[in-house]
């Protein structure tokens, strides 16, 4: 296995950190709508580093996927609204669709 393929400490570490900025930006969003135009960019880059983390084989039809798959398994949505507060899957999945079309 190649050194970008393995799952270092340094690369969990990084994995984490990138969830915790985007649940956080998420967070901000939640409490404060008007926010999201701001935090957008921040928030589809975190979501895409993380995926581009743990899948090496990242693209953006995947990503856009996994975003559909948010909007219609009740197991994503509870994910990031029990992190970040009620909407914030639905917010995440407008986002990233949002900058996917650009």
């Amino acid at each position: 296995m190649s050194e970008s393929n393995e799952f270092t400490e340094a690369k969990y570490n990084k994995m984490k950190q990138t969830e915790a900025d985007l649940v956080r930006d998420l967070q901000e969003v939640v409490k404060d709508p008007a926010k999201e135009a701001a935090l957008s960019d921040a928030i589809f880059k975190n979501h895409q580093h993380w995926l581009q983390i743990v899948m090496p084989n990242y693209s953006t039809k995947i990503h856009l996927g996994i975003v559909n798959a948010y909007d219609n398994d009740t197991r994503y949505q509870s994910y990031y609204d029990d992190k970040a507060g009620k909407g914030a899957t639905k917010i995440l999945s407008r986002i990233v669709k949002k900058h996917l079309d650009k």
